[in-house]
């Protein structure tokens, strides 16, 4: 039902069909487009009955009006077929509406055409079809040793010169609708190459004029020589609704010239399954440029199958039906399609988030939107069960930022002593969902924030909520906002000593790696075996900062620990790790803590002082010794473990026996 609002309301298919349904007292009528045609057809001056004026500025004027009433008119054409290729995209999705808004279609169906042919006549189509012949133009022979040309200097820089002009000739020829003469202005570069050298200009520019006009006649010639008709056809791969609403029509981004050839040489636009499918009939070289794929086609063409135009009803189809998006029963949810994602993401504005989903190959995990995208497209099997904005307020009551803690900092002070009970905190997945909702504070929205947390501790490898996915303009997509990544990663070193081997002038304990060896670092480069030094995703010599990507290395600490080739950044540290739960941060407290009772007894052995006395040392080492039996399941994963652990600690107590120390 969301989905279904959402694209009917505000600026969906209620807005979209009274949007270019019939005419508008802003746009130009008949017969203004007919006198402004005219104007542009034939040169005529349209006088405005002064007598103040001369004749090149009062006709100049009337040009540039006439050009001022092209704009508006394709502007309006083609904000009306983009306004009906929502419109269909829309009744495809929800089919049961056609019936109800045909009416409404066929009004704004033939204000389109209308439209169309008004942009038609304020084009001329001869003009086209040149510009297509001197797209297929090869570059011609410059002939040196013209006395008119002598300004520009040697052979190679008269070649260098007329070649630039060449080239921005043909390009402003090939992107607009003027025809070829109209670009005759141009000869005035060539005179650039001399800078301010007034000697010799003048013929220069005459020969590059002359020049112009030789290259124009050039292309007539080609465009004349190339006859018949072909029967193109183009399919409009449609566009998220909302993005489209931001950045304006696709067709605004066509060339002048494709626009005049959709305008002069369509025969039909219909709709097929959401997708706008436009026929021309056009001379045999602007179809071999539309064809070729290059040079300013900015849409993709194919031979149409039959030259007959017709236009093509939007196909019923399953469209957006219950137990898709909604909270069906799981028993009773449908498979997710790729129809069903294209109408998420072109209705919904935030779409590209996370999903907890099952399928057949993987069972039940948490995607982003767009891996999800492609692996229906791949033939995955599946459901929907929820998105990220789906979790229940309840489920986050009270974790917003108590009021002394708004004007306090985000990140907590570092603990240094293990003997503390807040050493190691700034590690754990507690904290880490703290320092999301203290980033949020009076920015962001902390529950959609804190729900896109919560689905993404469940993802295996977090490099894959880096979906590698782009839109329109070629920016990244994410699945969530970036301070979410603080709640999955923590920036803060870990201090791996008391694992380490008792050996060199800080020895370390030997303790087991234990739950941490499977803690998930992530950084550039594990091993060195790249140039230059690893970094975290923190680090201000990468970017973007704080956000995981996709060739990030991830190892298991155990692995890390033995990678003697290991190069960290001095600034950063060279790597983050994947925020420890409450068993892995207790492990690494009560570690650090064994390990300085180990320096004590160290130091007692030595026959050094100690504080406390030789009791509290005892009694110390009587708490590790002796751990319940649920402290050692949840601390080490194997037997040896528990036994090494034992025997550092055991090693500890004859150390101090060894000294003629009293162990108790």
């Amino acid at each position: 039902m969301g989905i279904f609002l959402e694209a009917l309301t505000g600026l969906g298919l209620l807005y979209e069909l009274d949007a270019y349904a019939g005419e508008d007292e802003d746009e130009y009528g008949d017969l203004e487009v007919a006198q402004a045609a005219s104007v542009l057809g034939t040169g005529a001056v349209v006088g405005s009955g002064s007598g103040q004026q001369s004749e090149d500025e009062e006709g100049g004027e009337a040009v540039r009006e006439a050009r001022s009433v092209r704009e508006a008119v394709f502007s309006s054409w083609l904000g009306a077929l983009t306004s009906l290729d929502r419109v269909h995209q829309a009744l495809v999705l929800f089919p049961w509406l056609v019936q109800w808004a045909s009416e409404r279609v066929e009004l704004k169906t033939r204000r389109c055409e209308e439209l169309r042919c008004q942009a038609a006549q304020l084009v001329d189509a001869q003009a086209l079809v040149v510009a297509a012949g001197v797209s297929v133009m090869e570059r011609p022979a410059f002939v040196s040793g013209d006395p008119a040309l002598a300004a520009l200097g040697s052979a190679g820089a008269v070649e260098s010169a007329l070649g630039r002009l060449w080239e921005r000739w043909r390009g402003a020829v090939e992107r607009g609708w003027e025809h070829p003469r109209e670009y005759g202005y141009m000869c005035h570069y060539l005179a650039d190459a001399i800078g301010r050298r007034r000697k010799g200009r003048d013929e220069l520019v005459g020969r590059g004029g002359r020049l112009l006009e030789q290259w124009g006649g050039a292309g007539e010639v080609v465009a004349s020589g190339a006859r018949g008709e072909r029967v193109l056809v183009t399919r409009v791969l449609p566009e998220g609704w909302s993005q489209r609403r931001e950045r304006g029509s696709f067709f605004d981004r066509l060339s002048e010239w494709e626009q005049g050839v959709l305008a002069a040489f369509a025969v039909s636009a219909g709709w097929e399954a959401g997708q706008l499918v436009v026929r021309l009939q056009a001379p045999e070289v602007v179809a071999v440029r539309l064809l070729s794929g290059r040079r300013g086609a900015g849409l993709s063409y194919d031979e149409d199958d039959g030259a007959a135009a017709r236009m093509v009803k939007p196909r019923s189809g399953e469209g957006v039906v219950p137990g898709v998006f909604d909270d069906t029963p799981v028993s009773g949810r449908r498979l997710v399609t790729a129809q069903h994602l294209r109408a998420l993401r072109s209705t919904v504005r935030d779409a590209e988030q996370l999903y907890l989903v099952a399928g057949l190959d993987k069972g039940v995990e948490v995607v982003s939107l767009s891996v999800l995208e492609k692996r229906c497209a791949a033939g995955w099997r599946g459901i929907i069960v929820a998105a990220a904005s789906d979790l229940p307020e309840e489920l986050f009551a009270g974790r917003e930022a108590a009021p002394e803690e708004k004007e306090g900092p985000v990140w907590a002070a570092r603990v240094h002593d293990p003997d503390q009970e807040g050493f190691g905190s700034g590690l754990s997945v507690a904290e880490g969902e703290q320092v999301v909702v203290r980033l949020c504070e009076g920015r962001l929205d902390a529950g959609q924030a804190l729900r896109s947390l919560t689905l993404a501790r469940c993802v295996v490898d977090l490099r894959e909520l880096t979906s590698g996915s782009y839109d329109e303009r070629g920016d990244a997509r994410y699945p969530f906002v970036s301070v979410v990544w603080h709640g999955l990663l923590a920036m803060e070193q870990l201090d791996l000593e008391p694992f380490e081997g008792p050996d060199g002038d800080w020895p370390g304990s030997g303790l087991p790696l234990g739950v941490l060896a499977a803690v998930q670092v992530y950084t550039t480069d594990a091993a060195g075996r790249y140039q230059g030094r690893a970094h975290s995703p923190a680090c201000a010599h990468r970017r973007p900062l704080y956000r995981l990507e996709e060739d990030d290395e991830l190892v298991p600490l155990a692995q890390m620990l033995g990678n003697k080739e290991f190069d960290p950044c001095s600034k950063c540290g060279g790597y983050a790790v994947r925020r420890l739960t409450g068993e892995q941060v207790a492990y690494y407290r009560a570690a650090h803590r064994l390990h300085a009772l180990a320096q004590t007894v160290r130091y007692a052995a030595e026959g050094r002082g100690v504080r406390g006395g030789v009791g509290e040392l005892v009694e110390a080492l009587t708490e590790f010794s002796e751990l319940d039996r649920s402290v050692l399941k949840a601390w080490f994963v194997s037997g040896a473990e528990v036994r090494q652990w034992q025997r550092v600690v055991r090693g500890l107590r004859e150390s101090l026996v060894r000294a003629g120390t009293p162990a108790g």
